[in-house]
């Protein structure tokens, strides 16, 4: 006589409790796969920001240590800086990139393609913007090394959290003739957000890679970068650290 075995399927409820602990563990598993990657990009973008600071020193090195200097003010801005002709010829990318060779350097891969203004196209895709107080007007020739007493804390290059076909240099001369006085941004709502404007504390975890003026990259959030990093000091009634609502007016202090 054989051996009868009862062949038991699962109920309905056991399949939904089996189910719901998948979904459980997805949703605690998904944001740590999601973090990893960004951190992943954040290592990245601070490696294209390393590799453009040591382009940026070798250029300092062949142009007797003087910087780049790039066209700037409130109404003009550096597009299409693959191409030296007409406005184009001073842009600080541009000008490093010989020492670059790769265009691709200047694209974090955590910034989104503008829609807007001056969208990317082909080797015009850049997320990384100049400190227009160091990249001066190309009449003042650049400023030079020995001019910057605390490179360790100046600013050199910050992140955007867009990529557009533009060489940009944030903070900027309040016009072209006037290169000591800037605007500079810590916005936390604008809705055209320029420099460290309100995409920058979007852009990993709540803030972005900075370039120093002696080479090293450091993460910060937005609320903790002051105005005098960039060489500035604030007009009265700014704050000196911190997000802005607006524009705010600043002195170089080099």
């Amino acid at each position: 006589m054989g051996i009868r075995r009862n062949k038991r399927a699962f109920t309905l409820i056991e399949l939904l409790v089996v189910i719901a602990i998948i979904a459980i563990l997805a949703s605690i598993l998904f944001p740590v796969f999601a973090r990893a990657r960004e951190n992943a990009r954040r290592a990245s973008c601070s490696s294209n920001m390393k590799q453009i600071g040591l382009a940026i020193v070798q250029y300092t090195q062949d142009y007797d240590e003087k910087y780049p200097v790039q066209l700037q003010s409130s109404t003009t801005s550096v597009t299409n800086f693959t191409t030296a002709t007409g406005a184009n010829v001073s842009n600080w990318a541009f000008e490093i990139y010989p020492y670059l060779n790769n265009w691709q350097i200047l694209t974090c891969p955590s910034s989104i393609p503008s829609t807007s203004t001056a969208p990317p196209s082909g080797n015009n895709s850049n997320s990384y913007l100049g400190n227009g107080v160091i990249f001066r007007h190309p009449t003042s020739g650049g400023i030079s090394l020995a001019t910057i007493q605390e490179p360790s804390d100046t600013i050199m290059l910050q992140e955007y959290s867009l990529a557009v076909a533009a060489s940009w240099v944030r903070p900027m001369a309040i016009s072209t003739s006037n290169l000591t006085r800037y605007e500079y941004w810590l916005q936390g709502t604008s809705a055209t957000p320029i420099g460290t404007g309100s995409t920058y504390d979007r852009l990993h975890f709540d803030g972005g890679n900075l370039l120093f003026a002696d080479g090293h990259v450091k993460w910060k959030r937005q609320v903790s970068i002051c105005a005098s990093e960039f060489g500035l000091t604030p007009d009265s009634g700014y704050p000196a650290c911190g997000p802005t609502s607006d524009a705010g007016k600043a002195t170089a202090t080099f």
